[in-house]
C-alpha cells in the first residue's frame, strides 16, 4: 500500500474514534517518523484532508479532527468487512455477490462499511490490524475460502462484535448457507449407483462440507493443484471451474457440478438472506444483547 494511502487511512481512523470531539492529531514531524515519509509527504495528505473537511488547521495548535464531518457522513458509524482471508488479490462471483449484498445491508442500516484489506495472514498480525481498525463491528465474509477462526476469535474475546458466513467457525456467531442438502443427496447418489470408485475434485471448502454424509471408503477426495491418483472412477463430483478438466482426465466417468443435484435442480446461495440475517446479528451485538453463540444456516435458493 503506498505510504500517501496508509497515511491517509490511519487519520481517517483517528477522525472516526474521535466521533464528536474534536481531538489534536499526532505532529506532521511525528507522523512522518511514524511511516518513514518526508514531512512534506504528511503535509500533503492532511492539506488534503482539511481542503475535503475531514480536518481543522488551528494556528499555533496544530491539527485537530472534525466532528462536523463525521455528522454529515455517517449517522451510526463504521462497520468493517473482511472478504475471504483479508488478503485477497482479485474478487471472483460469489465473494463479490455476498460482499455486494453484505454492503447493502449495512448502508440500509443508516451505517458506513469499509472493505478491510489486511497486510499479512499470520494471526497475531491480522488481530493487531484489526484491533486498529475504527470500526464498532465486524463481518468476515470468508467466502469459500478456507479461514482460521483464530483471529476472529480472538477478536470476539477482547470484545469486538464480528458475524462470520463461514460454517467452520464455532466460537464466534455464523450465518451460512445449508450445506446437507447437497451433501446428502450426492451421497445418496454415490449408494445408489453402486459407484465403485467415486472422486471428489473440489477445493478444501467445499469437500469437507459435502463429505460429512459420505464413508470414507465410498470416495476419494482431492483438492485442486493435488496429484489425482490413476484410477477409473464412475462418479465425478467437481464445480464448474474444474468440470471440463475432469472430463478429459476420465472420458467414461459421469462428472457432475456440485451444486447442480441428481434431480437437475441448480443450487444458488441466498446472498441477500444471508446478508440480512448476518447484518441483524451484527447490530444486537453492537448493542451489547446476548452473549451465546448462534448459528444460523440459510436454504440455498
Amino acid at each position: 500500500m503506498r505510504k500517501t494511502l496508509q497515511i491517509r487511512h490511519y487519520l481517517i481512523g483517528e477522525i472516526y474514534r474521535a466521533g464528536n470531539s474534536s481531538v489534536r492529531l499526532p505532529s506532521v514531524r511525528e507522523l512522518a517518523r511514524r511511516f518513514t515519509v518526508a514531512p512534506c509527504t504528511v503535509s500533503a495528505v492532511t492539506a488534503e484532508l482539511i481542503r475535503d473537511g475531514w480536518l481543522r488547521s488551528r494556528r499555533g495548535l496544530g491539527i485537530f479532527t472534525n466532528p462536523e464531518k463525521i455528522a454529515d457522513e455517517t449517522v451510526a458509524g463504521l462497520i468493517g468487512v473482511v472478504n475471504g482471508d483479508g488478503c485477497l488479490y482479485y474478487f471472483n462471483r460469489d465473494v463479490f455477490d455476498s460482499f455486494t449484498a453484505i454492503g447493502r445491508q449495512i448502508l440500509s442500516h443508516k451505517f458506513n462499511f469499509r472493505n478491510i484489506m489486511l497486510e499479512s495472514a499470520d494471526p497475531d498480525d491480522m488481530v493487531r490490524e484489526l484491533s486498529q481498525q475504527p470500526i464498532r463491528g465486524l463481518i468476515w465474509n470468508t467466502g469459500t475460502v478456507m479461514v482460521s477462526e483464530e483471529p476472529a476469535r480472538r477478536l470476539s474475546r477482547e470484545g469486538m462484535p464480528i458475524v462470520a458466513t463461514s460454517p467452520f467457525f464455532e466460537h464466534i456467531d455464523v450465518v451460512c448457507s445449508e450445506f446437507s442438502v447437497p451433501g446428502i443427496a450426492w451421497a445418496d447418489y454415490v449408494r445408489k449407483n453402486k459407484s465403485k470408485r467415486s472422486l471428489y475434485y473440489l477445493p478444501e471448502w467445499h469437500s469437507t462440507l459435502l463429505l460429512q454424509w459420505l464413508y470414507k471408503e465410498e470416495v476419494t477426495t482431492v483438492h485442486p493443484g493435488q496429484e489425482i491418483p490413476q484410477e477409473k472412477y464412475d462418479i465425478i463430483v467437481t464445480d464448474a471451474a474444474h468440470h471440463r478438466q475432469m472430463q478429459a482426465f476420465c472420458p467414461s466417468a459421469e462428472v457432475h457440478d456440485w451444486n447442480v443435484l441428481p434431480s437437475g435442480s441448480r443450487l444458488v446461495p441466498d446472498y441477500r438472506r444471508i446478508a440480512m440475517f448476518a447484518v441483524e446479528r451484527l447490530l444486537q451485538l453492537m448493542k451489547g444483547r446476548d452473549i451465546v453463540v448462534e448459528k444460523t444456516f440459510i436454504p440455498f435458493l
